[in-house]
């Protein structure tokens, strides 16, 4: 047997970093859960109940200036004594409305799908960067590709899985847990060293912090952030009630303003 084996500091940071192990691999389940089950139940409840309610509000809104400012031009013809066309006024609010029609598409999408990634994903890589995705995307495939592993679990497979979609991504920092996670240290492995063992000991307790700050930010954003309003059935009735009165409002205020729009071009 290895001499190091039986060093009690050895023996104690490689227990340490087992079980570093084990509470990063608790992490990634914490954080694929939310993803992937907690959030989208919680964003389906939030469209189907206050969402919808929002965009409709926002919607009627955009309607209200655009008519406002339809009236506006107008009359300025009207005070100059000038012929107007409504087509080309119609153009005009287009242009001027560009914004408010992006916002609305923009808050549409919203509704329609959970905006899930960490606000790292996506981030520019550096060539040193680029040179380590590229190396631990290849160590991976070499250890979970169907076609060079053909025995593989089912869990390695939804590794490969995720490993492909975060080398999609660039996703450094995914790629590294499911790396960490597939090199899992044993004590049978002789060509651990003391260096080898602290080394790893700080990659893992850098990929804990870094798991802890993504569920913390899952949880602080859209739409695990308004979990107890959907779970609290006053809050939401009295959120739900409120957006309705303000739906209600806006669509008087429209229609006052259409009707306006109607005898004005009469």
């Amino acid at each position: 047997m290895n001499e190091i084996t039986t060093n009690p500091e050895y023996e104690n940071l490689l227990s340490l970093v087992q079980q570093l192990e084990t509470e990063l691999a608790d992490l990634v389940f914490d954080r694929d859960k939310l993803l992937y089950h907690v959030c989208p139940k919680l964003q389906t409840e939030y469209m189907l109940s206050i969402g919808k309610l929002e965009y409709a509000v926002f919607e009627y809104q955009c309607k209200i200036l655009r008519a406002k400012r339809k009236i506006d031009i107008i009359q300025s013809y009207l005070n100059r004594e000038q012929p107007y066309d409504i087509t080309e006024i119609e153009k005009q609010l287009d242009k001027e409305y560009h914004e408010y029609t992006e916002k609305l598409l923009e808050k549409q999408k919203e509704i329609e799908s959970a905006r899930f990634k960490n606000s790292n994903y996506g981030k520019p890589l550096t060539e040193e960067e680029s040179t380590e995705l590229k190396k631990l995307y290849t160590l991976i495939v070499k250890k979970l590709h169907p076609d060079i592993n053909p025995n593989t679990t089912e869990e390695q497979h939804a590794q490969f899985i995720d490993a492909v979609n975060a080398y999609k991504n660039a996703n450094l920092s995914e790629l590294r847990v499911i790396y960490l996670l597939l090199d899992k240290i044993s004590v049978t492995e002789t060509e651990n060293t003391m260096d080898k063992i602290v080394s790893r000991k700080e990659i893992l307790l850098n990929e804990k912090e870094y798991m802890l700050n993504v569920i913390k930010n899952i949880k602080d954003t859209f739409p695990y952030n308004i979990k107890n309003l959907l779970q609290n059935e006053n809050e939401r009735k009295h959120k739900i009630d409120e957006l309705s009165n303000q739906l209600t409002e806006c669509q008087e205020q429209y229609n006052n303003i259409e009707a306006r729009l109607k005898d004005m071009i009469k």
